[in-house]
């Protein structure tokens, strides 16, 4: 691949010591993915404009590349590009203010990013400025937002691409709140493996502000009745602009951590949570050996693992990401003081 000769950043672990966190590059919000060969993909925002790096291993990334300038990009608080990949292609998402959900696709080959189509077929309609993106083998793509249509009150509007994100299907409501509205403000999660697909968002029902998961079994073609997330309730007339973390693993297993007042909270669908302490902004995976969360807490990233399960704090930085590699690895991004930085867990 083409794109990996340019020049190299070097972000190198030293093997049997203490893991060390290495920059990335200049920029906010990072989002990561990992593709079926081990391969990492990174986005990230930088005022107007996203930029692209990659590994093979997860410690040696190529030099940011520009993928666009997007007049009045979403970026901060949890908004930004989203990115996800498979064995043909590569895929970002980005949203500008006025509201339209765009999609960006890799040439493998020539390593050009090609020029972005639209994924939303009604215009500015995605202020809010939350999408996620996931990626299936097969090389289907389901993109998930925020949405006002129809009633200019938010809902989860999804939409599918099954040629890699080069054209996109109608766009459907997968939900709409009986009470009007889904939080306005929290980012919402997807994720998939196989034909399973997983949507976690923040709800608004009764005056609660809980956590809710659809799930498909048919690739994002169909979802069933979304499922409250935990046995306790956050009663809230506001936003608290946290949307949590969601990871399936390839047999189905879904894992899922998020806030509650200013608690963060591990969950399994239909099961009670689990405290881990105070903070937010909490992300999860799950390997063979456990579960993984980073969260904020006070200007500092908390971590737990198989090993350390009370948290402990891993360094300065805000709104982390989290991907596992083929090894078993997992791979820790985030940003602080307007750079994005990565380190190995």
């Amino acid at each position: 691949m083409n794109f990996f000769v340019t020049c190299f950043l070097l972000i190198s672990w030293l093997a049997g010591s203490e893991p060390i966190s290495r920059q990335i590059g200049k920029g906010i919000h990072p989002a990561v993915a990992t593709d079926a060969a081990g391969g990492v993909h990174v986005v990230f925002g930088r005022g107007s404009l996203i930029f692209y790096t990659a590994s093979r291993d997860g410690e040696t990334f190529s030099m940011p590349v520009r993928v666009d300038s997007v007049v009045g990009l979403h970026l901060g608080a949890s908004r930004g590009p989203q990115i996800a990949a498979t064995a043909q292609s590569v895929v970002i998402t980005a949203i500008d203010k006025p509201g339209n959900v765009w999609a960006y696709v890799l040439n493998r080959k020539s390593g050009q990013w090609q020029p972005r189509v639209r994924i939303t077929d009604v215009p500015d309609i995605a202020k809010e400025g939350f999408v996620s993106l996931t990626a299936s083998p097969d090389n289907v793509y389901n993109a998930v937002w925020l949405d006002l249509r129809n009633d200019k009150h938010n809902k989860i509007v999804g939409a599918r691409s099954t040629d890699g994100g080069h054209t996109w299907l109608p766009n459907r409501v997968l939900y709409q709140s009986p009470d009007g509205t889904v939080c306005e403000c929290c980012q919402l999660s997807v994720v998939s493996q196989g034909k399973r697909v997983a949507v976690m968002f923040r709800n608004f029902l009764n005056g609660a502000r809980d956590m809710y998961l659809l799930k498909s079994e048919d690739g994002g073609q169909t979802f069933g009745k979304a499922e409250k997330i935990g046995k306790g309730t956050w009663k809230l007339n506001a936003c608290p602009m946290d949307g949590g973390g969601l990871y399936m693993t390839p047999n189905g297993t879904v894992s899922t951590v998020w806030r509650r007042e200013n608690k963060v909270y591990t969950a399994r669908p239909g099961q009670p949570e689990t405290e881990l302490g105070e903070g937010k902004n909490a992300k999860i995976v799950l390997t063979e050996k456990g579960e993984y969360v980073v969260f904020q807490q006070a200007g500092q990233l908390m971590i737990t693992t198989p090993e350390q399960t009370q948290p402990k704090a891993m360094a300065t930085g805000a709104y982390p990401k989290l991907t596992v590699l083929p090894n078993g690895r997992v791979l820790c991004l985030w940003e602080q003081d307007g750079t994005v930085w990565a380190r190995p867990i």
